[in-house]
């Protein structure tokens, strides 16, 4: 049987096609990671203006024009931005205050757990045997961990933010005040069919990223007043910081709920160490808190239309914050859903938009 002429071509044409795209996936990745004090600001400012869209609306119907609208919201952000910069510096600066009292507790707790594990103490330091300090090297490590190092370098990296503030605004600005000339742009620069193509794509991922960032951000803040109603009434310290930071940990699929619960448990349990009833009350209200968040209220509002793969979540997870750290993590679901959709209108790629599915499409 006689195989066609045009197959081999066609073959090796999807195969350099394949090809061609690994390596341009791998060249965006090296200029994204290097370029990333540019592009991060950007990045940023796109999804903080899926946010503001529906208030920018707001105004709109109510004959506000649309200068003053955009110049309220990014008035209403900048705010927003620096009360919670000013919330979360005030209160890194009383939680160094009581360093004595943490580091004291902690020696404390470390040394009862060398006691419990029947671990001499030369056996961290290594100083009778060299093999036997290898061997509890981690310990010696948690010995020496700095809180106060912690801290600072937590403080730098959220000044560092905050100094990138500008650059963030500046970049919504230009973005807020061109979000519906893109449409008209894209009529003009390409044929009919292809034009019509591409706005369809683009109207599929402001609808399903704005669907996402506003459901995720009010279920978001739902838990982190949750959670900071629950530290008050316990009376466990810096509850105000516990409630941001569960606000903006929720953000970060699979892990963030958990470290969310975690770091205000960790507090409690140096504060409230003698008394194991109220720290096993904590622990079981905030974990139901996370757990009705993450398994009924989340899932219901935003997981199913989201229609992602767990596995390509988790990968996404890893590769942003490889490349842009927490804030790449943050912004991981957004990217996913955007090159999902990308890939449902391409043909040569639409396999990958089947198979970063969660179910059969």
């Amino acid at each position: 049987m006689k195989q066609k002429p045009g197959k081999p071509y066609l073959t090796e044409n999807r195969i350099i096609v394949v090809l061609l795209g690994i390596l341009s996936a791998i060249a965006v990745g090296f200029v994204l990671y290097y370029t990333r004090s540019i592009v991060l600001p950007f990045a940023l400012a796109v999804f903080i203006s899926y946010v503001l869209n529906p208030l920018i609306t707001f105004f709109e119907k109510r004959k506000v024009p649309v200068s003053i609208a955009i110049i309220l919201a990014i008035i209403i952000t900048f705010l927003i931005l620096n009360l919670f910069g000013v919330l979360i510096y005030g209160s890194i600066k009383s939680f160094a205050a009581d360093f004595p009292k943490y580091e004291t507790r902690i020696q404390r707790t470390y040394q009862n757990l060398l006691e419990f594990l029947d671990i001499p103490q030369a056996a961290i330091t290594g100083t009778d045997d060299i093999e036997q300090g290898d061997r509890f090297g981690i310990l010696a490590d948690i010995k020496n961990l700095s809180l106060s190092g912690i801290i600072l370098n937590t403080l730098g990296s959220i000044m560092n933010f905050l100094s990138n503030t500008a650059l963030v605004i500046l970049f919504l600005l230009f973005i807020l005040i061109g979000r519906r000339q893109l449409t008209h742009k894209i009529e003009f620069a390409f044929q009919p069919g292809m034009s019509t193509k591409i706005s369809s794509i683009i109207t599929n991922i402001n609808k399903e990223i704005q669907k996402y960032l506003v459901a995720k951000t009010l279920i978001s803040f739902l838990t982190g007043v949750l959670v900071t109603i629950v530290l008050l009434l316990f009376d466990v310290e810096f509850a105000l910081v516990w409630g941001m930071l569960t606000f903006l940990l929720n953000f970060i699929p699979n892990i963030g709920s958990f470290i969310a619960t975690i770091l205000p448990l960790a507090i409690a349990f140096f504060q409230y160490n003698d008394n194991l009833i109220m720290l096993v009350w904590i622990a079981i209200i905030l974990v139901a808190i996370q757990f009705t968040v993450g398994n009924f209220i989340d899932p219901r509002i935003v997981g199913r239309s989201l229609n992602l793969s767990p596995l390509v979540v988790l990968f996404s997870l890893i590769f942003w914050g490889w490349l842009w750290g927490i804030i790449g993590m943050f912004l991981a679901v957004p990217l996913a859903v955007i090159a999902k959709i990308i890939f449902e209108n391409i043909d040569s790629f639409r396999f990958l938009s089947v198979l970063m599915s969660a179910r059969r499409v």
